[in-house]
């Protein structure tokens, strides 16, 4: 008998036989392969939960498999232009090992030596050794990535969940200093828009500032209900009241769907509520609400108080209702919330209304 294996998951970065393709890292790819595009930074965000790593891990994967690509994935935390230059020291054709010349000798001297007169030879050793960190970062990392172009690779760089970090900021600079000289060196991060916003105030980045940023909005709804037909193997009404609770968010797919998947079968999607709610709450909507400044809390209480999210019901809720463009735009530059219908004002997160009920005032 076959073993039974679960599709979904909830590992960052894999979404496995449960991956619906959103076409964002098929549009990186094709502008970063394209001879006609002009593009070599993508910025990748969204709201937390949402499948910004699984995009970025696609564009990764494939052009690792690309012969004409170098890929280097870096971690955001620690020294990320010396781990780069690290890497990039690892390929066969990158010469960034010390050389050492030396000259034997039979005689050993001291002391400092001018001048040698007289017959006969005079064997004086030496040992000299390039110093591997004579040249600055920039420069030995600038030299890799022109030995990389002349050997017909392209670099690609990349930063999952990326923050603003001293070296982060070196290491971006550096490399839009290399698009301007016009090498290929390509850059896709992810990262929670906040987090990516904070580069905004330094001078040197305005390439990183205008990069093409591609937001990871909810799943269609259509596509999470044939992949839950197919692989729960279940009528198509059955699958869309499940849709129905994930609100398209990426997670809550792959969460309420591993849930179901191992779901007793006298048990019905009421049943699985409680445990789908306490492992939203618990793995993403708490680092959310922590996120959020005291106004931009007050805002989404009062919009989960409305029910409906209507804009004048909450601008009346509010303290300070003139504060309410701010906070606004604020939600909406986080991704936690939508005002597609004119108006209103709705969260994008299945039950954050009950997570904001319970956990709200604390």
């Amino acid at each position: 008998m076959e073993k039974r294996v679960d599709p979904f998951t909830r590992t960052p970065g894999i979404a496995g036989a449960a991956y619906i393709d959103t076409k964002i890292a098929d549009e990186i790819i094709d502008n970063f392969t394209s001879d006609e595009s002009s593009k070599y930074v993508y910025k990748i965000t969204g709201l937390r939960g949402a499948g910004k790593s699984v995009e970025y891990g696609k564009v990764i994967r494939t052009l690792k498999d690309n012969k004409k690509w170098l890929v280097y994935p870096l971690s955001a935390a620690g020294d990320v232009v010396k781990t780069l230059i690290s890497k990039m020291s690892m390929e066969s054709f990158i010469d960034s090992k010390s050389r050492t010349t030396e000259v034997s000798s039979s005689v050993s001297a001291s002391g400092d030596i001018y001048v040698a007169s007289g017959k006969g030879e005079v064997n004086i050793g030496k040992k000299i050794a390039e110093n591997e960190h004579y040249y600055s970062d920039e420069a030995t990392l600038v030299k890799m990535v022109s030995e990389a172009n002349k050997k017909k690779y392209n670099v690609l760089v990349g930063v999952d969940d990326i923050s603003k970090t001293p070296e982060m900021v070196k290491l971006l600079s550096m490399i839009g200093s290399m698009i301007l000289e016009g090498m290929r060196i390509y850059l896709v991060v992810t990262g929670l828009a906040e987090n990516i916003e904070e580069f905004s105030s330094e001078k040197n980045l305005t390439f990183f500032k205008r990069a093409d940023e591609l937001e990871i909005k909810g799943l269609n709804k259509f596509d999470i209900t044939a992949m839950y037909q197919k692989l729960l193997k279940i009528d198509t009404l059955e699958a869309k009241k499940i849709e129905e609770e994930t609100k398209g968010y990426a997670y809550a797919y792959q969460v309420l769907g591993s849930l179901y998947y191992g779901k007793q079968k006298n048990e019905t999607i009421s049943d699985l509520i409680p445990e789908f709610e306490r492992i939203l709450f618990r793995d993403s909507y708490d680092l959310v609400w922590k996120s959020l400044s005291k106004g931009e809390k007050e805002v989404i209480r009062c919009i989960c108080r409305t029910k409906d999210g209507k804009a004048e019901d909450i601008k009346n809720l509010m303290k300070n209702k003139a504060s309410y463009p701010v906070y606004r735009s604020r939600l909406l530059n986080k991704h936690l919330v939508n005002d597609e219908e004119r108006g209103y004002m709705k969260i994008r997160l299945p039950h954050f209304d009950r997570f904001v009920e319970i956990w709200g005032e604390e």
